[in-house]
């Protein structure tokens, strides 16, 4: 008891004394002992001795930096938003209802192997993801002669094929319509990574995925749909589900394929729903067919995480897709249109080659995924994410060459194989994949789109943001 006495009295003189020497005050009593001891006596204490007391002092003063400098990061960022905004404003000239997308620059840039291409920057009216709390900056689909776009925030419009020359500024000719008043969220239209998540055309009707609210704080991914008028668009409401998420913010799929005359294939992501993935009775980690008339939904697929991108290649029957994995566990993805009706498991997230580092997911349990009973990956990335977002074919990009194809990354930060373009080719059948090479943007690559008309690759990039051509030379 003595012992245990002595030693919580010295702790307690250790502690007191430490503070005398360690920290600013204004208290005029330990300042005047503080005087008594010549300086390098204090410093020697504090160096040596109460050295504990210095560094956690230090630690405290670090942290109220990072406060300020963080509130300064956050205005400056708030005043950028503000300043894009302005400068969309400015580029849309309200009598005619267009932007105009001001040329920026051309250059020549190269790919890993060394080969060269040229590629156009325009600016494009929508705001950086990194300043709209990680919205996506925008969607591309080509319908009769012309690129449509879709921004993060639901602003529809369309470049005319014909007018781009890659000279002069672009033309973008805006739609109004009544999205707002359909898709009635605030959360959609501000600073917030809730949004729009595709567009597809088919026989003039305009088809727009979004995350829908269905009830407090909890979302899935919907289906909005207008007749193709170029004056005014009426959407309506054409798909939606029961279920929800309140963790929806990413995780959304969203990704609207255009199959055959009856109908399309739709990607579901699994809003981090994690034990609802494997379910039969749940939608989410699902790609689904539905009928453009009927609107039945048949399921096709499950077992997906984050499927972003997706493209039926007609020649080969297949549906490729790219897979936003885990850390290391991003997938490129096939499925035979022979397939469609064996409802094939793709494994999440009971299996991944990738590394959850930020969650616990009870279910992850394998990597292999053809001998725990699910379909492996044409390919996967091993080391770092690239985080892949479209995938598109571009067969005629290259002289005399078929079976090309086209992933974009993204990632929060540059790394090996992120902001670029990788080209991809499969083998006779589709159950495997290579990267031929990969071509750095330097730039998120939201969506990608081939025109085969002009031989372009088209891409938003969305840090700056902008919409950008791409060919070879």
């Amino acid at each position: 008891m003595k012992k245990t006495y002595i030693v919580i009295v010295l702790a307690f003189l250790f502690v007191s004394i430490g503070s005398l020497f360690i920290g600013k005050t204004d208290n005029r009593l330990i300042l005047g002992i503080k005087n008594i001891f010549p300086q390098s006596v204090k410093n020697f204490l504090n160096d040596k001795i109460f050295f504990v007391f210095k560094q956690q002092d230090q630690i405290n003063e670090l942290k109220k930096t990072n406060f300020k400098l963080e509130d300064k990061i956050k205005l400056m960022e708030m005043n950028a938003y503000r300043i894009q905004k302005i400068q969309n404003n400015l580029a849309y000239d309200n009598e005619k209802n267009y932007y105009n997308l001001s040329f920026l620059e051309s250059k020549e840039i190269n790919g890993n192997d060394n080969s060269k291409y040229k590629i156009s920057k325009y600016f494009f009216p929508s705001i950086s993801w990194q300043l709209n709390d990680r919205k996506p900056g925008g969607y591309l689909f080509e319908y009769d002669d012309k690129i449509f776009t879709l921004t993060g925030n639901g602003e529809i419009g369309y470049i005319d094929i014909k007018s781009i020359d890659e000279k002069n500024d672009l033309i973008l000719n805006k739609i109004n319509s009544n999205i707002t008043e359909i898709v009635d969220d605030q959360k959609v239209y501000s600073r917030h990574r809730f949004g729009f998540r595709g567009i597809m055309i088919n026989q003039n009707k305009i088809y727009v995925s979004y995350q829908k609210k269905i009830e407090k704080n909890s979302y899935n991914i919907s289906i909005i749909s207008a007749d193709l008028n170029f004056d005014n668009l009426q959407f309506e409401d054409f798909y939606s589900f029961k279920e929800s998420s309140v963790k929806m913010s990413n995780h959304t799929g969203g990704k609207m394929v255009p199959y055959d005359e009856n109908s399309f294939l739709f990607t579901i992501g699994d809003s981090q729903m994690f034990s609802s993935v494997q379910k039969d009775d749940s939608l989410f980690g699902k790609i689904v067919k539905i009928n453009y008339s009927t609107r039945k939904v048949d399921l096709i697929a499950k077992g997906m995480r984050d499927t972003q991108g997706a493209s039926f290649y007609k020649k080969s029957k297949v549906l490729v897709m790219t897979e936003h994995g885990p850390q290391g566990g991003d997938e490129i993805n096939t499925l035979l249109e022979s397939e469609f009706n064996q409802y094939v498991n793709f494994g999440w997230p009971v299996a991944s080659y990738g590394k959850v580092k930020y969650n616990v997911i009870e279910e992850l349990k394998y990597e292999n995924h053809a001998e725990n009973g699910f379909k492996e990956p044409a390919y996967w990335y091993k080391k770092n994410s690239i985080a892949p977002s479209a995938i598109i074919n571009a067969d005629g990009f290259f002289k005399n060459s078929e079976g090309d194809f086209f992933v974009s990354a993204m990632g929060n930060t540059p790394a090996p194989g992120r902001r670029s373009l990788h080209h991809i080719r499969f083998n006779d059948d589709f159950t495997k994949a290579e990267v031929v090479r990969i071509i750095p943007v330097d730039e998120r690559v939201r969506d990608i789109l081939y025109v085969e008309r002009i031989n372009r690759v088209v891409m938003i990039l969305e840090n700056t943001p902008l919409i950008a051509f791409l060919k070879p030379m």
